[in-house]
């Protein structure tokens, strides 16, 4: 295939298969919301006749191939190309090659709703990104609990942050959660020898955790219940932990649950006092980050002004040692 033939490819159909749906269709053209921002109102008009594509945010526009390289920034023309031919021709056979390596519990869950058709990793969706980065979390943090999912329900396209569960995939943006099936998600590790485990609600919840001890090696394994519904089938893996630890939400829901564990084994305890005036631990880390950030603006602000003072002061003293040599008198 080369770029004249990518081109002829229908751009609404490219979207399609990479889970981007439209907003709005019309004779002529289709609205959607830029995959290159968050954003209410759709920007992205694609052309029907002339196949091509504007970007009324930013100015930006063109053919598919051009469409594909700002999608993924770091591909070449011929990148683009083969990465246009791929989804063209492997949708089909992908989503085939994916049903058949589900269990038989996953297979009926995903073809009853959900029809998953890309895996993909973190970092090649724009859109997706931003979404994991407005909740305080770098890519390279998630790619390792997370994937990128394209899939469908009801023949309409849709893509997410998927992280996987034990009887599917849980799946949510910037709009909305789903699952292919519902089940918690337990990580483990070699090196924990104390058998500790830390309990968490939700994906970001763990992720927000993994942030803030960065600097520092977790050393426990970790559960995430995905929803409060799974927390009965999480605990026979729960009681098989010597130490166990909750964060769990700081609603109504939430604190239920924790009083209900902390009943049942009694060697869990509560740890969430430090987020307690937030509704989760993911909230807690983002509106720190947003605090340290303005303090670090308040901080430059401070110094700026600061340096502007000294440069002032040092200035006048300057001036105040020039020496003004007399004027010559004529003889």
């Amino acid at each position: 295939m080369n770029a004249r033939q990518a081109n002829q490819i229908s751009i609404v159909r490219y979207l399609e298969s990479q889970g981007i749906q439209p907003i709005k269709s019309y004779r002529n053209y289709t609205m959607y919301r830029s995959p290159f921002r968050e954003e209410n109102t759709p920007s992205l008009k694609v052309s029907h006749r002339q196949n091509l594509w504007v970007d009324y945010g930013d100015g930006s526009g063109g053919t598919l191939v051009d469409l594909v390289l700002r999608l993924h920034p770091g591909y070449s023309v011929s990148e683009a190309i083969g990465d246009i031919a791929k989804t063209e021709n492997n949708t089909f056979s992908f989503h085939q090659q994916l049903t058949s390596s589900l269990t038989k519990e996953q297979k009926q869950e995903t073809d009853s709703s959900i029809h998953i058709l890309h895996i993909r990793e973190l970092g090649n969706n724009p859109a997706i990104t931003h979404y994991i980065q407005s909740r305080g979390i770098t890519i390279d943090t998630a790619r390792e609990y997370c994937k990128e999912l394209y899939f469908q329900v009801n023949a309409k396209s849709y893509f997410g942050v998927g992280n996987p569960n034990q009887s599917g995939w849980s799946i949510r943006n910037a709009y909305w959660k789903v699952c292919t099936g519902q089940g918690y998600s337990h990580y483990q590790k070699a090196s924990n020898f104390q058998k500790s485990l830390a309990v968490f609600e939700g994906i970001f919840d763990l992720l927000s955790y993994l942030e803030i001890h960065r600097q520092a090696e977790t050393i426990e394994d970790f559960l995430v219940l995905n929803s409060l519904v799974n927390v009965n089938k999480a605990i026979p893996i729960i009681r098989d932990y010597r130490s166990i630890t909750l964060f769990l939400d700081h609603d109504a829901a939430g604190r239920k649950a924790t009083n209900q564990l902390r009943q049942m084994l009694p060697e869990s305890r509560d740890g969430s006092g430090f987020y307690r005036t937030c509704k989760d631990l993911n909230e807690f880390y983002v509106l720190k980050n947003e605090e340290q950030l303005l303090q670090n603006k308040e901080q430059l602000i401070k110094n700026k002004e600061k340096s502007t003072k000294t440069d002032g002061g040092l200035r006048a003293e300057e001036a105040s040692h020039v020496l003004v040599r007399p004027k010559r008198l004529h003889r």
